[in-house]
């Protein structure tokens, strides 16, 4: 399974160098990886496999060089890609964190064991990061917001695919 990391978002320079933008919470942290899969648009065609030789931060963005494109246009043609890594590449976090490709799909329900939704997304907010839960109900298909805090969150169990919530369905209305 892959992770998104970020996104090249154009050319710096004229020697292949890449501009990106990095989706990890400290946007250097992309760096520590040293080999990227670069998905175009067209998911069709299987992810393509670049060394990264060089990557830092240049001003507010972030800038790296990747074997084989030394030159703007092979840059240009590299614009607009998903930047991927393989899921056992990322660093193993401390007991009770996750990150947050394993919360997406997970079956969340409150504590009275009601049925609330799926984990469809998750935002950043600033204060707290948000769960994004989707919930249909016959032909209606309705987003939930839940803070991913723990006052809310009360347990996650990624073996059953299940997130318990304290979040009364009152909230919902």
């Amino acid at each position: 399974m892959y992770v998104e990391l970020g996104k090249i978002v154009g050319v710096w320079g004229v020697k292949g160098w890449v501009k990106l933008h990095s989706y990890t919470r400290e946007r250097g942290d992309i760096a520590n990886y040293q080999t990227w899969l670069l998905q175009s648009s067209n998911a069709t065609e299987p992810p393509q496999q670049y060394k990264v030789l060089n990557c830092r931060a240049q001003g507010p963005g972030i800038v790296a060089q990747l074997e084989g494109v030394d030159t703007r246009e092979l840059a240009a043609a590299l614009s607009g890609q998903t930047i991927l890594v393989h899921e056992d590449q990322l660093p193993p976090l401390p007991q009770g964190e996750y990150y947050w490709q394993q919360l997406i799909g997970l079956q969340v329900s409150n504590l009275q064991g009601e049925n609330l939704g799926i984990v469809d997304s998750i935002m950043e907010t600033g204060a707290n990061d948000v769960l994004v839960l989707k919930s249909q109900s016959g032909d209606e298909v309705k987003e939930v917001l839940i803070p991913y805090t723990d006052a809310a969150v009360k347990e996650i169990d990624l073996d059953s695919g299940s997130m318990t919530v304290d979040w009364d369905l009152s909230y919902l209305d």
